[in-house]
């Protein structure tokens, strides 16, 4: 273990009873401490007052993962349920893994406000009820809509609630009107909603509510074999399903303890970076779309689809399906095709230049734009907003620079930060995000190396298997999280995900305050947040 580390993990002690650090050990690009399960939380204000940032919350109700066979069952018995709380320490470029296992835990939210979406996650899947916690109320179940009869983790039977009213109050300004939107929206698109305060134009306060087409996708995961799941993975959230691929891919071979080929690492970041910039591309024609600049929106839809058929031509999937796998990737990039990407990004590049002057010298759109939907900094920061988002705020939080994984160790690159937060500075970091990744992809290809394309997918057959592993990307809405649990014969017991849209969803509901209802579409189509990416 590294000197580094064992500082960080000494000073954690410092905020714990003593003997509640059962267990320190890094392994798969982790730092994984086990403390008790009264000190859980204590450990995690300890990590934050030392520079970590709060990742996300996952709960298991197996044992934990490595050297758990032998005393499973007692185990469980004893401490149904383990939870998981990842923290982001940039000062190391590691994920930190803090665990405790027992029947019932306190809440970080009661002073962290950005776990609180995860631990009421926690709280319908489990039927727990994480003490102190500030908000209550079902997140993912729908009372009004019908209830499963158990809860997924731990098979706990499901009390409904006595009433099924989702309470949502307003801020109680005299002459405030509510203003309901959705679920059901006008266009094609997915479930949530949107429930608007409002005094006149101006709104007072905005409240989400999501999982009307939760599709178990974690719970649908267990039992299926390590590839089985994969195209479940990809379909999570339609254009990040390279990001959450490789994500998902690294947990599993961080818990199976080995390494993809450098070839296939290299040809991941391709792929990755292919995916970044088409779906940047819709982000930047929808927020012209939302103010009726049609031009620009039209240019930014062609080139997109050019994107999107080079992506067929390259991987047989407009969105780039099928070609990552556990432990490397399904199909090489020929010479043929690295020479088509190449091609095909010149002409990119300078198309898009001419498509950034005509959007950034229109007064009208920059008159629509700037200065609304402001994101703050210290507002980024307590929610733990993530991606362009975040970056927008001036705020690096950039994956492949802060924990890089894949190849991005190797990678030069420069990360988009802005700083006024708003739709202006979030139009910005994603157009130079996009000149950035067809630069990448130019430096990938003139580096990648030979080599093998994927590693024999090995599972241990001692008492070392049923391990777990926790894999992370940079999607193009910003850090994703994966944690993979195996049982012994290398099939899914447990996995959990986090994707950049189940964390900036609530950065919406802040800086909608004081702006006009008009601004609001575009205020969110600047975020662009997945429905399907946070209703797992």
């Amino acid at each position: 273990m590294a000197d580094e580390i064992k500082k960080f993990a000494l000073t954690l002690q410092k905020y714990l009873k003593a003997g509640a650090l059962e267990r320190v050990e890094e392994r798969g690009s982790c730092i994984w401490m086990k403390v008790r399960q009264g000190e859980l939380i204590n450990a995690c204000e300890g990590s934050l007052e030392n520079g970590a940032i709060f990742d996300s919350a996952f709960i298991s109700s197996s044992a934990e993962g490595k050297n758990a066979s032998r005393s499973a069952s007692a185990s469980r018995s004893a401490n149904p349920f383990v939870a998981y709380y990842l923290f982001r320490v940039p000062s190391l470029g590691m994920m930190l893994v803090i665990m405790a296992q027992g029947k019932e835990f306190s809440a970080l939210s009661a002073n962290l406000n950005a776990a609180i979406w995860d631990e009421r996650k926690i709280q319908d899947l489990t039927g727990l009820l994480l003490q102190g916690i500030p908000d209550s109320r079902p997140l993912i179940f729908h009372p009004e809509s019908g209830m499963p009869d158990k809860h997924p983790v731990g098979g706990k039977p499901f009390i409904k609630p006595k009433s099924s009213d989702y309470i949502i109050k307003g801020t109680g300004m005299e002459g405030e009107f509510e203003l309901g939107v959705g679920p059901v929206h006008a266009g094609i698109i997915e479930p949530g909603h949107f429930r608007v305060h409002i005094f006149g134009e101006q709104i007072n306060k905005l409240e989400l509510r999501m999982f009307y087409l939760h599709r178990g996708v974690e719970k649908a995961a267990e039992g299926k074999s390590l590839q089985e799941a994969l195209p479940m993975i990809e379909s999570i959230s339609g254009d990040e399903a390279v990001a959450n691929a490789v994500a998902y891919c690294h947990a599993v071979e961080h818990a199976l303890g080995f390494k993809a080929p450098e070839r296939s690492e290299f040809i991941r970041a391709i792929l990755m970076e292919l995916e970044r910039i088409y779906s940047h591309l819709s982000d930047l024609g929808g927020m012209p779309t939302d103010v009726g600049f049609s031009v620009a929106a039209s240019r930014f839809a062609v080139l997109r689809e050019d994107m999107m058929r080079l992506n067929r031509q390259v991987s047989g999937s407009r969105f780039l399906h099928g070609m990552c796998v556990v432990g490397g990737v399904n199909n090489d990039l020929d010479k043929n095709k690295l020479l088509l990407i190449n091609h095909s990004l010149e002409n990119f590049t300078k198309e898009l230049e001419r498509v950034e002057q005509l959007t950034l010298k229109s007064s009208t759109y920059l008159d629509r734009v700037f200065s609304t939907g402001i994101v703050t900094s210290s507002v980024a920061k307590e929610l733990a907003l993530v991606g362009p988002v975040a970056r927008a705020a001036g705020i690096s939080c950039d994956l492949r620079k802060t924990l890089p994984y894949s190849a991005y160790p190797k990678v030069p690159f420069t990360e988009s930060i802005e700083k006024n937060g708003d739709v202006l500075a979030r139009f910005l970091v994603k157009l130079a995000e996009v000149k950035e990744s067809a630069k990448l992809i130019k430096w990938l290809i003139s580096h990648l190396p030979s080599g093998a394309l994927q590693a024999d997918l090995k599972v241990p057959t001692d008492e070392e298997s049923g391990r777990i592993g926790v894999g992370w990307s940079e999607a193009p809405r910003g850090a994703c999280s994966f944690l993979v649990e195996l049982t012994e014969d290398g099939k899914i017991r447990r996995l959990a995900c986090r994707t950049a849209s189940f964390r900036n969803w609530r950065g919406i509901e802040n800086l909608t305050r004081g702006n006009i209802v008009p601004d609001f579409p575009l205020i969110n189509k600047s975020f662009n947040m997945s429905y399907a990416g946070t209703d797992l």
